[in-house]
């Protein structure tokens, strides 16, 4: 039986859709527009997640653009449900879904994510195609989406696993996979995304590796209906000698059909790069191939692999807050900020976001680091909102990679006093990773009435005494946002460009 389990289930669809997000430069365009979409197979009865995103070049941001996919091809074989529109305003007219945007950072528009459903009965091989096409003022794009029914099969694999290493150190990660369906599954392909502090040093000759991309491993073997397998030899990595104890590391082993892999080997929106196969032993077993297959439940075929590290390389982390002299009326410039006081250095871009700052009770944020954006009531998703003032509460990005011990990084907002008939102070909070001592990751910025205004008196204006580096905070934050820290991370973090 295919039981689901929501969680795996809407991480199997996130990574089917994150080639999106990563993809520079999607093919198959006209004009100036650009379509990224994939193939996708499915399987009678079952789902799969698919999604289509519009590049346009030098299109400002909020400029229109109109997205219409036909399902005429599709509606004999199943459904198809848009399942997060992203901001599209959609609704479907005969066998058309018409869908109206706009460009935001980036020319880049939301993803607009799907679902297709395949009836029970409908035939094997079954194929129809979704022409997607896309209309703004850079010009037309269009694109064909080829939708194939395929055998259905159930890769199944351990949900988590967690190793132990000091800097610099090895350990060895094995991993299972069980066949769960009724039917053969005529070969598989594990892949492995490690963290960018984690090395991958096998040499298997059916294993693949490029710098800075996953590990990828064929195995020819046909796995029987109901069995479980164990990889032969456990894949060594290695741990970057710098590494902060205390951090886990996050890795991601994930098993596929040959034919669902064979969906991003051809993909062209983005290519594979090119590789080099090891020269040890083979783990491979000679099986021919049959039907095609897909995965019709990859929300179990992946395994989250957290690595803790281990030993004293340990740092303590800090907030920074302040204290200024202010008057109603008055404009102050106050700056939260994050402090390293060693004795390792700290990866700032781990920590999302690496600041909190509350405003101050009485005061309204008039103008913000483009370091900042609003915090709401849910997870903390700043997309275009950097700088944006006007929130009560701020979440601020770690600029570039590592603070050194001694580095103070501030975060400048300016606050108009409305009301300050006492002292009123806002909230300034860091939560990094195996900080050795909680009890300064808060602090707070005051701001008091001058002395004998009864809160409405003049002042000195005054700037708060915080430690930090404005030049240093200007400079760094300049660099980290003109590309977003969406991007940035994306990076950072190197998650699979070409995975879906």
């Amino acid at each position: 039986m295919l039981r689901h389990s929501i969680r795996r289930w809407l991480a199997g669809a996130a990574v089917a859709g994150a080639f999106l997000a990563a993809t520079a430069a999607p093919a198959t365009a006209a004009g100036e527009l650009r379509i990224a979409a994939r193939d996708l197979l499915v399987a009678p009865g079952h789902t799969a997640p698919g999604a289509v995103r519009v590049d346009g070049d030098s299109s400002p941001a909020g400029s229109p653009v109109t997205l219409d996919i036909d399902l005429s091809g599709w509606d004999s074989l199943g459904t198809f449900t848009v399942t997060n529109d992203g901001g599209w305003d959609c609704a479907r007219r005969a066998d058309t879904l018409r869908c109206l945007g706009a460009f935001g950072r980036w020319s880049r528009t939301p993803t607009l994510y799907f679902q297709l459903t395949a009836r029970a009965d409908a035939p094997l091989d079954g194929r129809a195609e979704l022409t997607v096409r896309a209309v703004s003022a850079g010009g037309t794009a269009t694109r064909k989406i080829t939708v194939t029914v395929v055998e259905g099969v159930d890769l199944v694999t351990e949900p988590k696993t967690a190793l132990r290493a000091g800097p610099g150190g090895t350990v060895d990660l094995t991993s299972t996979v069980r066949n769960a369906g009724p039917a053969p599954v005529h070969g598989a392909v594990l892949t492995l995304d490690a963290d960018m502090d984690v090395m991958s040093v096998d040499n298997f000759r059916n294993c693949r590796r490029a710098e800075a991309r996953p590990t990828i491993c064929r195995f020819d073997t046909e796995l029987a209906p109901g069995v479980s397998y164990r990889l032969s030899a456990p894949l060594p990595l290695t741990l970057k000698t710098f590494l902060r104890s205390g951090l886990v590391l996050p890795n991601r082993l994930q098993w596929w059909t040959l034919d669902d892999w064979a969906l991003v080997e051809q993909d062209p929106d983005v290519p594979l790069p090119p590789d080099t196969p090891g020269t040890g032993d083979e783990l491979r077993l000679v099986a021919e191939s049959t039907a095609r297959q897909t995965d019709t439940a990859a929300w179990n075929s992946w395994t989250a692999v957290g690595i803790t590290v281990t030993g004293d390389r340990t740092a303590d982390a800090a907030a920074v807050g302040g204290r200024v002299s202010a008057k109603v009326g008055d404009r102050v410039t106050v700056t939260p900020g994050f402090r390293n006081h060693g004795p390792t250095a700290v990866e700032t871009w781990r920590e999302i976001p690496l600041v909190r700052f509350r405003i101050p009770d009485g005061t309204t944020a008039v103008e913000v680091h483009w370091g900042c954006a609003p915090i709401g009531g849910g997870p903390w998703k700043p997309g275009d909102t950097y700088g944006q003032p006007g929130a009560r509460e701020y979440g601020c990005s770690g600029p570039g990679d590592i603070a050194g011990v001694g580095e103070t990084v501030s975060y400048f907002v300016t606050l108009r006093v409305d009301r300050l008939p006492r002292p009123t102070a806002g909230r300034v909070t860091i939560d990094v990773e195996a900080d050795t001592d909680p009890a300064n990751d808060r602090a707070e910025i005051v701001l008091v009435p001058p002395a004998g205004s009864g809160g409405n008196g003049g002042g000195d204006d005054s700037l708060p005494i915080t430690g930090g580096s404005t030049a240093l905070t200007m400079a760094v934050g300049g660099l980290l946002l003109a590309a977003g820290t969406t991007g940035v991370l994306l990076a950072r973090r190197r998650r699979t460009d070409f995975v879906a």
